[in-house]
């Protein structure tokens, strides 16, 4: 990934600089600037969880579009949007070639069916505000939100998955759960899913994985989940 901010060229959309909405809108850096960083991906888990999704939703659903990483443009009512998302999933959305960046006005004004932002130390506030806010403003019809480990004040401490499921009167209506869909039995707990099958073709639960973050932090995964089968980055079969 190119080094914005070392790059003698500052890039440019539409005539105007890039920023980084996820470095705009941070709580002032706490740490040491000689320190190296992981950049946008702040760790190991945020940076494999994202791969991890893309990848089960390319494989699974071809026909579909999945981005990652991707500043998205959008224009409302004469206000122009900036917004990332770690993952967004375009349903019947054909784009046969990689981007820099989504442009809506390219593409017919389409909005992702679905968004998700894994929370991260310093853009979990800003996920879980303006970002909810501007996925009612664009009508995306599912915005998800879950930390992959410990990162945030505790209310949100893992295992937690909220999901916003946009209604007709433009409002959300907040569904949220704070338990794997897998017993320590190994039996499926169905009361740990959330049916959005309506919207998209599957529906959502999250796992406890079996690797642990440093000081021994519990893991958790955004899984995919069709009829009571698991999606793990393979495709589905009959």
């Amino acid at each position: 990934m190119q080094d914005y901010l070392n790059s003698p060229v500052k890039p440019t959309i539409n005539g105007k600089p890039f920023v980084s909405t996820r470095h705009r809108d941070a709580e002032p850096d706490t740490f040491d600037p000689n320190v190296p960083r992981l950049g946008r991906r702040e760790s190991e888990p945020h940076s494999t969880e994202i791969s991890y999704l893309h990848n089960v939703l390319t494989t699974n659903f071809p026909n579909d579009r999945t981005m990652w990483d991707l500043h998205h443009y959008f224009r409302k009512e004469e206000v122009d949007i900036d917004i990332q998302f770690d993952i967004s999933y375009f349903k019947n959305l054909k784009i046969p070639y990689t981007l820099s960046y989504y442009s809506a006005d390219q593409f017919d004004n389409n909005v992702p069916t679905m968004a998700i932002n894994i929370l991260s130390s310093s853009t979990w506030r800003s996920d879980l505000a303006e970002k909810l806010d501007f996925c009612r403003i664009l009508g995306i019809q599912l915005y998800v939100i879950f930390p992959s480990y410990h990162v945030t004040i505790n209310i949100y401490k893992p295992p937690f998955l909220r999901v916003y499921v946009l209604q007709q009167d433009s409002t959300f209506k907040m569904h949220e759960i704070r338990k794997p869909i897998i017993r320590a039995s190994g039996e499926l707990d169905l009361e740990a899913i959330i049916d959005v099958s309506d919207i998209v073709p599957f529906r959502l639960g999250m796992q406890k994985r079996e690797q642990k973050h440093q000081d021994g932090q519990s893991l958790y995964r955004l899984i995919l989940i069709l009829i009571s089968t698991f999606f793990d980055g393979k495709r589905e079969k009959g």
